[in-house]
């Protein structure tokens, strides 16, 4: 029978490898090991829908969504260590399909989002407010936000985690009038620089649901493109900043 299998390039291998940041992403094994003072790659590239479907395969998986018609494209596979690889294919079940095929889209979006990071920017001077919020003295200048002012529950939707959603709620009340002084600052400074950081904040933003429309998912994407810009201050104070942009209607508008 011929095998429909590929040989793949170093460099596919390469992004498989980065896509998974190093490690198996089912049990979280390294996919290296190092002899005699060398790093070799240990993991296998495998098929989420086979490259050689066993007849009992064609028929399990019939009517199941696939990522890519072509078995062999980077949507359809995924790399991990050999025992996961073993056991997902030895058999092959409808829930590990389903399974498998949840975190390679996630995967694949997650990169389609860092890609572009770099395409957007924030102003410079958003550094000035992320400062303000990781001093000693910030406690004696918070005014909490009334709760009857919250626009978080009437903005999100099912995708948005409640654990989340309760984060992004404290924070507004905690540091929503907090932060807002402290753009009128900026303004005073350089007029219409909160109008900026607010369209550039609201631009990524509207990238980010275009790629996925997940309220959870975009929330992190909006933390981890803020801390990137910001090299990597404080992750906590961008959280904060974001949660800021959720109430002022920048993000899940």
């Amino acid at each position: 029978m011929q095998d429909n299998r590929r040989e793949f390039s170093d460099n596919e291998k390469q992004l498989l490898f980065d896509e998974v940041h190093g490690r198996c992403p089912f049990c979280g094994k390294r996919l290296t090991h190092q002899k005699d003072g060398r790093v070799y790659k240990t993991f296998e590239i495998a098929h989420i829908y086979p490259a050689n479907p066993r007849d009992e395969e064609v028929t399990l998986l019939n009517n199941e969504e696939r990522l890519s018609e072509d078995v062999n494209d980077i949507k359809n596979v995924i790399a991990a260590c050999r025992i996961c690889h073993k056991m997902f294919d030895t058999p092959r079940t409808v829930e590990e399909y389903h399974s498998w095929m949840k975190l390679k889209r996630k995967l694949l979006q997650d990169n389609a989002l860092k890609d572009c990071y770099a395409l957007f920017n924030v102003e410079s001077e958003i550094n000035t407010v992320l400062g303000k919020l990781n001093t000693s003295s910030i406690e004696e200048n918070l005014i909490p936000l009334s709760l009857d002012s919250l626009k978080i529950e009437e903005k999100a939707n099912s995708s948005l985690p409640y654990a989340i959603k309760r984060s992004i709620k404290n924070d507004v009340v905690d540091y929503f009038d907090y932060i807002q002084r402290n753009f009128i600052e900026l303004d005073k400074v350089t007029p219409y620089k909160f109008s900026t950081v607010a369209a550039q904040i609201k631009s990524f933003y509207s990238k980010c649901m275009q790629i996925n429309n997940d309220q959870g998912q975009v929330y992190y994407a909006l933390v981890d493109w803020l801390d990137e810009k910001t090299g990597h201050y404080s992750r906590r104070a961008c959280e904060i900043v974001i949660s800021f942009f959720v109430q002022d209607c920048e993000v899940f508008s």
